[in-house]
This record gives structure tokens, C-alpha cells and sequence, in this order.
């Protein structure tokens, strides 16, 4: 009785993946969430900056540039972070189905951690590139962050750099042989206990 108890109890390293895992999933709506809460100023203030520099604010639409992460914008995080969500829920819950959607899905989760690091880093270069020659896009960028809060600048900072270590530890983790061996179909414990009796 004892054994069982212990075989089914959760270990620490499947406990602490699965709280990882609602971690990033937070963290990937701080920008849907700031978008709902700031979007409009954002958009206007990057428009402005424009306007400022003798262009048409038009040119980020005809180019489809939008800075409030508005639309369709909002379907990539949080279809991310409901994923996440659920898949912690399952690991939680002990089930095997959990354990093997992670280690496929995290690693995903990695690689789009890593197309949205490079695509930030070359964010001033690809507007720069739409605007031409003449433009400071750099000024434009800083103009549409001046709207947000510092520290919501600085957690989406946070998020960048620490979800994709989140993905690469609750992969570890749920490789372990602990998370394993509580992962792993156990066999019924009725049919033995009738024997038992029997």
C-alpha cells in the first residue's frame, strides 16, 4: 500500500516543470495584455513620430506595420500561452499525454522564442528598410516604447531572456528518471488485490 502511494505521489522535478510551464505561459501574454491596455497610444505616438519627420503615417499600414498588437497580432501568444497552460495542467494531473505533448511542443516553444529574439534585434533594420533612407527609424521605435511603462519594458526584457531557459529546463526536468517512472503506465492494482483475496 505504501509503494503504491509512493509510486503515484508527484515528484519534485514534474511538480516544478509543470510551474515553469505557467510561468512562461504568463509571460507570454504580458505583450497581448499590453497591446489591449496601450495598442491605440502606441500606434498614434509611432504615427506621430512620423508625422514629425515630414512622413506620411500611412506608409506603416500600406507596408502592414502595426505597433498595438491588436488582431491578428494576439492569436500567436495567446495560443501560446494557453498551450502552455493546459500542458502543465496535464503534467500536473500525472498524465502521460502531458509528458509527450511537452516534449514535443516545448521544443517548439524554444524555436519561437529564438524567431522572436532575432526578429527584435532586427526590428530597427526591417523598418528602417520600409521607410528609407532618410527616415530615423530607430526614433519612431523609441517613440511608440515611450508609451509603455518601464516596467513593463523591463518584463518583457525578463520574458525574452528567460522563457526560452523555462522551455530548456522543463524539458530536463520531465527527462529525468523521476518524472519517468511517474509518468509510466502503472498496471491496475485491482485485479491484483483479487487475487490476493482469492
Amino acid at each position: 500500500m505504501n509503494n503504491t502511494t509512493q509510486t503515484n505521489r508527484r515528484p519534485r522535478p514534474v511538480t516544478i516543470a509543470a510551474a515553469l510551464q505557467l510561468v512562461f505561459a504568463a509571460g507570454f501574454l504580458i505583450a497581448p495584455l499590453a497591446g489591449l491596455a496601450y495598442g491605440a497610444d502606441v500606434q498614434a505616438a509611432a504615427e506621430a513620430e512620423l508625422i514629425r519627420q515630414g512622413m506620411s503615417p500611412g506608409i506603416l499600414a500600406a507596408n502592414n506595420v502595426h505597433f498595438d498588437e491588436g488582431g491578428y497580432a494576439l492569436v500567436l501568444p495567446v495560443t501560446t500561452a494557453v498551450t502552455a497552460a493546459l500542458l502543465a495542467l496535464l503534467n500536473l494531473g500525472g498524465r502521460r499525454a502531458g509528458r509527450i505533448l511537452t516534449l514535443v511542443i516545448q521544443p517548439i516553444f524554444l524555436l519561437l522564442d529564438v524567431f522572436i529574439f532575432t526578429s527584435q534585434a532586427s526590428k530597427t533594420q526591417y523598418l528602417q528598410n520600409i521607410l528609407g533612407p532618410g527616415a530615423d527609424a530607430q526614433a519612431v521605435l523609441d517613440a511608440s516604447e515611450s508609451v509603455y511603462p518601464g516596467w513593463l519594458l523591463a518584463a518583457t526584457d525578463v520574458r525574452m531572456l528567460t522563457t526560452p531557459l523555462i522551455s530548456l529546463a522543463v524539458i530536463v526536468l520531465l527527462l529525468l528518471p523521476a518524472a519517468r517512472a511517474y509518468f509510466r503506465k502503472r498496471p491496475a492494482s485491482t485485479p491484483s488485490i483479487a487475487m490476493a483475496n482469492a
